[in-house]
């Protein structure tokens, strides 16, 4: 069944690809990146004593993004990135994305996409890390749900010309835009995370469902989105397995409103996901599928300061339950209140200043803890 379908899917993007256009392939592209320093200082409020600590300078992001169109109908999008860590080592060459996008229609509204890309699950999740406000995403949608927000799959996308015409009106102002992943999304992914194998041949599901419009000078995009599949989960050899793999289910809705002059970005998810239960009787616990919800608000302004730009923010998240991408999927009850400004030196520097406070519990092997941290983070963003 999965190979007839797959088959279908090529024989369809294979039978729409028509001429090419006048001019070559290669003036048709655009290379451009962005790239992102830190630097941190923590203070433990768990540790008696604990004084502030510097957390080091770090690359947090390193981007070059090849894209363009290769054809009237077809476009793709080549995204490596050269700041990712594996272990214990940094600044590793990972690839974040690659696909390309077949459009079945001469106004560009119906499109299917294939190839490794954002899942279309999260606002957040979609919109890219040279916009976002916060410093890192919220881990209920992020980490717990999509880790690394990408993966292998297929997906159909149909959005009319109307709402791309907005997608694209809020990147070009400095809005903090989504990026244009369709109205309507339907498709299929592997599910066990960016950049690692197929373990289970059981495919993801995942659909979205949004449309945006304009009320006065604000752009307000409410949506909803789901995806179910079978998670495979990483565990320690003192954790026990339950099962081949877990029921991993996600529902969540969000609403976005554009700055003007306040804007608002706030998502809710629930469902359920593999997580750890401490043992009763001894023993280094074992892996089953619980509930897990969690949500986050983040209320933002934009406005001109001196001839600058700058964006105000403050975010408040929580999230109850396992986090898959973690081994042996901790239980984690995380309640986090940010706040900081981004200001816009120029077209190709912003410098992003943030406070952040962190209240997190979980239950893991060798047993339950608690840390309290306090968190000043320094970011330069370079775009090119």
């Amino acid at each position: 069944m999965k190979s007839t379908a797959a088959g279908f899917v090529l024989a369809v993007i294979v039978a729409i690809g028509y001429a090419q256009a006048d001019s070559p392939w290669y003036e048709r592209f655009s290379l451009r990146g962005y790239t992102q320093l830190r630097y941190a200082q923590l203070h433990d409020l768990s540790a008696a004593g604990a004084i502030w600590s510097s957390g080091g300078l770090s690359i947090r992001r390193g981007r070059l993004i090849l894209s363009g169109f290769v054809s009237d109908n077809v476009f793709i999008y080549i995204q490596p990135d050269f700041a990712a860590s594996f272990s214990s080592s940094l600044n590793v060459m990972q690839l974040r994305d690659a696909y390309f996008d077949v459009f079945l229609d001469s106004v560009q509204s119906l499109r299917v996409r294939v190839g490794q890309s954002k899942i279309p699950f999260g606002y957040e999740n979609m919109q890219s890390s040279s916009l976002r406000l916060p410093i890192e995403r919220a881990e209920v949608l992020n980490t717990a749900s999509v880790p690394g927000e990408r993966d292998i799959g297929v997906f159909f996308m149909w959005a009319p010309p109307a709402a791309r015409a907005l997608y694209r009106q809020l990147l070009r102002n400095g809005l903090k835009g989504s990026g244009d992943y369709g109205c309507i999304s339907l498709g299929v992914y592997n599910g066990q995370g960016i950049n690692r194998p197929e373990l289970n041949r059981t495919l993801y599901w995942n659909a979205r469902a949004t449309y945006p419009f304009e009320i006065g000078s604000a752009i307000v995009e409410p949506a909803v989105q789901a995806y179910i599949g079978r998670f495979v989960q990483q565990t320690s050899t003192s954790v026990q397995q339950t099962a081949a793999d877990y029921r991993d289910e996600r529902y969540a809705v969000t609403l976005a409103i554009s700055p003007a002059p306040v804007g608002v970005l706030a998502e809710y998810a629930w469902g359920h996901t593999p997580r750890y239960v401490p043992p009763s009787n001894g023993g280094g616990g074992y892996i089953r599928s619980g509930r897990i919800e969690g949500g986050f608000v983040t209320v933002y302004s934009r406005a001109q300061l001196g001839g600058y730009v700058v964006m105000p923010f403050v975010r408040w998240q929580t999230l109850h339950g396992g986090v898959k991408s973690l081994v042996d999927a901790p239980m984690t009850d995380l309640v986090q209140a940010e706040a900081g400004v981004e200001w816009h030196i120029s077209n190709t520097l912003e410098l992003t200043a943030e406070y952040m406070h962190t209240d997190r519990r979980t239950q893991t092997t060798p047993g339950n803890g608690r840390q309290r941290t306090d968190a000043v983070w320094l970011q330069l963003q370079i775009n090119y």
